[in-house]
């Protein structure tokens, strides 16, 4: 298998189905689905079970919960030579992991992600997911290449090597994990196509102006702090894991 494909999920029934069934329409087979559960308290389990049939399933339960001991506790049971982190609100295209699987091989990449779209007919919205996708992705690339956790694409060697995301962490711990890997040498792509899908679950709950703000003040301390950055913005910002 080319993939091993990581949710961490916490009371994700209404959503967790989404992601799931696009993996089963894959035109790109080559894969297993890990999924991580912090003890989830609705029918995330049931959802999830209901693909065993469509390709290689595992569903675990985490020993303590946390987006980011869930995403390594995956990754310490994935099986190949890339790992794949996915958000469980998120969809793709058919053709996603075909296309990804394509760029991989063109050259040696360690870790790989992607432009995002919000799951949304709202003009709001596309606004916001093209200003994010400009200026917290395409303009810093090449100085400190960012990575959003709905769609981490990363050589399994590469992320043991720097010891995978920092647990503890429950904000901009995707972002973290992408400047150890730049500050280790490790090689970066970032694709505008294809997309990722987001759910804009977190806009409705928090606000559009409040996230923006928030996403803007970490991208800040990101850009002008060079050992500090999960250290600076821990404590200031609350960022739910499940229960939406």
């Amino acid at each position: 298998m080319k993939f091993s494909i990581c949710i961490p999920t916490l009371n994700e029934e209404k959503y967790i189905g989404g992601i799931l069934s696009c993996l089963k329409d894959q035109t790109f087979k080559d894969f297993e689905v890990i999924i991580v559960d912090g003890k989830s308290n609705d029918r995330t389990k049931e959802e999830v079970l209901k693909f065993s049939n469509d390709f290689p399933l595992r569903f675990l339960e985490a020993p303590k919960r946390g987006v980011s001991f869930q995403r390594n506790y995956a990754a310490k049971n994935a099986q190949n030579e890339y790992v794949i982190f996915f958000d469980a609100d998120v969809k793709i295209q058919n053709d996603f992991l075909e296309k990804i699987n394509k760029h991989l091989e063109k050259g040696n990449i360690d870790i790989l992600t992607t432009w995002n779209k919000p799951i949304s007919d709202k003009p709001v919205d596309e606004f916001i997911y093209l200003f994010l996708n400009i200026f917290m992705l395409e303009l810093i690339k090449k100085k400190k290449p960012g990575a959003v956790g709905v769609f981490i694409c990363v050589k399994k060697t590469s992320f043991e090597k720097i010891g995978g995301f920092r647990e503890g962490v429950n904000f901009g711990e995707d972002y973290d994990l992408a400047k150890r890997l730049h500050e280790s040498g490790f090689t970066y792509a970032l694709l505008r196509n294809p997309k990722v899908n987001v759910s804009v679950r977190r806009f409705d709950k928090e606000g559009r102006f409040n996230m923006i703000v928030k996403n803007l003040r970490a991208a800040r301390y990101f850009l002008t702090d060079k050992r500090n950055y999960i250290d600076k913005i821990q404590g200031k910002y609350k960022h739910e894991f499940g229960d939406f």
